[in-house]
This record gives C-alpha cells, sequence and structure tokens, in this order.
C-alpha cells in the first residue's frame, strides 16, 4: 500500500468512528437513515395511495423506461442537435451547448449579470456541474425555494444528506430552536407551524422579488423541446412565472426523445420515492401573448425569458470511449438506490462525497475528481452486493461500476490493508480464512 494510500485509509477510518459517538452529527444521520429505509420499505409494500405499490408501477414501465434512455444515450448527439434545434426555432428559448463544466459555469455567471441575488429549486445537477461553487465564490447570495434545502441553510449544515430530502432528518423541535435563534421567531412544535411559518414569511418573496431563478430539469422533450419539472410544493411553480429570467441548467442526459417519455421519467421518479408530484411543469418558452393584433409578444406575466444551458462535459465522452461509467448515462435521477444500498445502511452520510450522498454522489466525485477523490468517499464500503441493480428502474449496475473502480484503486495503492490482507491470503494459499 502506498503512503498516500495508508493516509486515505486513516482519514476514512476516522470517519467511521464518528459513526460511533453518540450526539454526533454523523450518527445522527445514520440513526435517521436506518429508520427511514425500514418505514420507506413498508411502504412501497403497501397499497397507500393508489391501487398498485411502487414497485408494481416501476416494474409495469421498466421495459419501456429502459428502452427510451438506452434509445437516448446510443443517439445522444442527434437527440442532443434536434433539441437544441427545436428550442431556439420553435420555442424562443435562448440555448446554449457547454462541453465543459467550466464554459457552462461562465455562461450562467453571463447571464446572471450584474444581479447578486438567485433563486433556486433543489438541483443536483447544479451542484454537479459546478454552479452552486462558482455563485458561492462569486460571493452570490443564493436564496433557496426547498423547503429541505432552506432547513439545510438554516442550520448551516455542512454534511451530506439524502438529495431528494435533504432536510428530512432534522428534529422538530430542533427546527423550532433554529428558527427562534435565527429569525426571533418560535412556531408551534408542529410540521404544519413550520410550513405556515415559511408560507406567511417567504411566498410573499417570491413572488414579488424574484428577477433571476435557477432550476436543472426531470426530463426533456426531444421532439417539443419541453422541460418537464415536478414538484410537491409550488416553489418550482413560482419560480418559473414569477421571474424576468429563467434559466435552466442540467446534463444532456436529461434528453429523452418525446413529451410522453418526459412524463414518464417525472412520474417515475415520483412512485419510485413515493414522494407526490402534485405539480408538473411543460415549459415549451417564457410567456407571450397574441390578443394584440395577433402579433406575438414575449413575456407577459410569466418569465420573459428562459435560458436553457445544456453540459456535456464528461457526457459524450464516456459514450464514444466506452468508459465503465458509461450505463450512468441512463441515471434518471431519483435516487432511490439509496433506500437498499448496503453501505449506505451501513455507513450512512460518510459514505458520500461533495455532490451528495450514495454511490451516485461518489461516482460523480470519481468521474470530476479522480481515484483518490472516491477512496475518500468510501469507495471500498460497496460490498458489491448489486441491490442497487435489481432495485433500479433503468436497471444500472452501480455495484459492478464500482467494482471495476476498485480495481483500479487497488493497482494505485489504494487498496485498504484488511482487504489487501485478504487478497494475498486467497493468492498465496488458497484460503482466506487461515
Amino acid at each position: 500500500m502506498s503512503d498516500k494510500g495508508k493516509g486515505i485509509y486513516e482519514e476514512v477510518k476516522s470517519k467511521v468512528n464518528k459513526l460511533k459517538e453518540e450526539g454526533g452529527l454523523e450518527r445522527e444521520y445514520w440513526d435517521f437513515w436506518k429508520l427511514g429505509c425500514l418505514i420507506k420499505t413498508k411502504v412501497h409494500d403497501s397499497r397507500t395511495i393508489y391501487y398498485d405499490t411502487s414497485r408494481e408501477f416501476v416494474e409495469r414501465y421498466n421495459e419501456q423506461l429502459i428502452a427510451i434512455r438506452e434509445e437516448v444515450v446510443e443517439n445522444l448527439d442527434y437527440y442532443v442537435e434536434r433539441c437544441i434545434n427545436v428550442m431556439r426555432k420553435a420555442n424562443n428559448f435562448k440555448v446554449y451547448y457547454a462541453k465543459t463544466n467550466e464554459e457552462a459555469q461562465n455562461i450562467f455567471m453571463d447571464e446572471l449579470g450584474d444581479n447578486k441575488v438567485i433563486y433556486k429549486s433543489k438541483s443536483n445537477e447544479v451542484k454537479d456541474i459546478g454552479i452552486t461553487d462558482i455563485l458561492e465564490k462569486k460571493n452570490i447570495t443564493i436564496k433557496e425555494t426547498d423547503l429541505g434545502d432552506i432547513l439545510v441553510q438554516l442550520f448551516d449544515y455542512k454534511l451530506p444528506s439524502w438529495q431528494i430530502g435533504p432536510g428530512a432528518h432534522f428534529s422538530i423541535d430542533d427546527i423550532v430552536a433554529r428558527i427562534k435563534e435565527v429569525h426571533g421567531v418560535e412556531p408551534e412544535p408542529t410540521p404544519n407551524s413550520i410550513v405556515d411559518y415559511y408560507r406567511r414569511t417567504y411566498r410573499k418573496e417570491l413572488l414579488n422579488d424574484v428577477k433571476v431563478s435557477l432550476t436543472s430539469a426531470n426530463a426533456i422533450s426531444a421532439e417539443e423541446g419541453t422541460i418537464v419539472l415536478g414538484e410537491n410544493e409550488g416553489n418550482i411553480s413560482l419560480l418559473t412565472r414569477a421571474t424576468d429570467k429563467h434559466i435552466v441548467v442540467c446534463g444532456i442526459q436529461k434528453i429523452v426523445p418525446t413529451i410522453l417519455d418526459a412524463v414518464l421519467v417525472a412520474k417515475i421518479q415520483s412512485r419510485i420515492n413515493n414522494v407526490p408530484f402534485n405539480y408538473i411543469s411543460l415549459i415549451s418558452g417564457p410567456s407571450s401573448t397574441s390578443d394584440i393584433r395577433g402579433i406575438n409578444v414575449l413575456g407577459m406575466y410569466g418569465a420573459k425569458e428562459v435560458v436553457v444551458i445544456l453540459v456535456d462535459d464528461w457526457r459524450i465522452k464516456a459514450l464514444k470511449e466506452d468508459l465503465i461509467y458509461k450505463d450512468y448515462l441512463k441515471c434518471i435521477g431519483c435516487r432511490s438506490c439509496n433506500f437498499v444500498c448496503t453501505a449506505a445502511r451501513a455507513f450512512g452520510n460518510i459514505f458520500a462525497s461533495k455532490y451528495g450522498w450514495g454511490a451516485t454522489a461518489i461516482l460523480t466525485d470519481y468521474i470530476h475528481n479522480g481515484i483518490e477523490a472516491i477512496t475518500k468517499d468510501g469507495l471500498f464500503f460497496c460490498t458489491n452486493c448489486e441491490n442497487c441493480y435489481h432495485w433500479c428502474p433503468v436497471s444500472i449496475n452501480l455495484g459492478e461500476i464500482l467494482k471495476s473502480i476498485k480495481k483500479e484503486a487497488t493497482k494505485a495503492g489504494l487498496c485498504p490493508p484488511p482487504l489487501r490482507d485478504y487478497q494475498q491470503k486467497i493468492l498465496k494459499e488458497k484460503n482466506p480464512f487461515k
């Protein structure tokens, strides 16, 4: 094992030891997630709202969804070009195609202009593409609008959390105490009172003060050039209407052939997580009216301008060079693989990276920052149980991908000593238990 490998091993060990510390943030999250997984498992197995379970719904459309994703991945250049042309010519979008994350960040800052405040929805893509980092670097005020992200900001919580419910682990009493500490107001210790507080205080701002808003997309239809956004809170509906400029940033893998395919993706994301999309927005351009002598004028009550930044970065390269993480292009971003992940259950949010928590987040770190980064994230926590593969609605085998990366890490001298010793016993003695 290399000296660098030994240092990384000790760093990871110190993270694991934090799980043993009662009252520590890592331990609190670990306890929360184990309980959350048990509850989610029961919900998935019961018919609560619909006539079928979430798994039955996903399995009914599994083959269709896989076919959609494979069609796009195998013909990605074609669908990107087609989507951009329709968006520009038919939908009055301003569209950019960024070849790298850095290019996307520069385009975004140019579009932001002199604005010092931006309102954003929850978005893993924005973090992946580095927009959050550049906003913080430029001292731009980020106004989160998803309640989970609002709570993360309220607590100044720096550890990774579940991307779909980033604030779900905070207790009601702690939220009330923190609101009192920060805002000088003490809501009743109930979810309804906390939600009512933000509705009364923050909703007015969202309706009146948003100049520039930022979202990603659940999916984008190439045929119609339509952006599909799903939500339950209503914040995205406000951000995309009550604003002068709506900026959409996402990877090109979000493109699907048709609008029906895009809505199916959104419904799968909703059902597999049992998080209802009370609103699904289909955005095909900025607001407009033709009520004055039939002349089309942009910018009526909704957004005056919609800017779309489609980002390649690693995606076309992964496809054309047949890289080990090529199948990751099929991911629809539901993040539900964390429910069944052995490593996520065993190690909580120390199986994570700066991009979030779980196998998809540490794989993203590998793509952007390499083998040492992913080893620090807990690469070797993965047991290759393939629960993720059997659960995934598009059958991505994250365990197999991480196994290939482990081989690379081992060659680089980054394999943890216990696993290296285990390996040597097998190679030399043909028996790992002697």
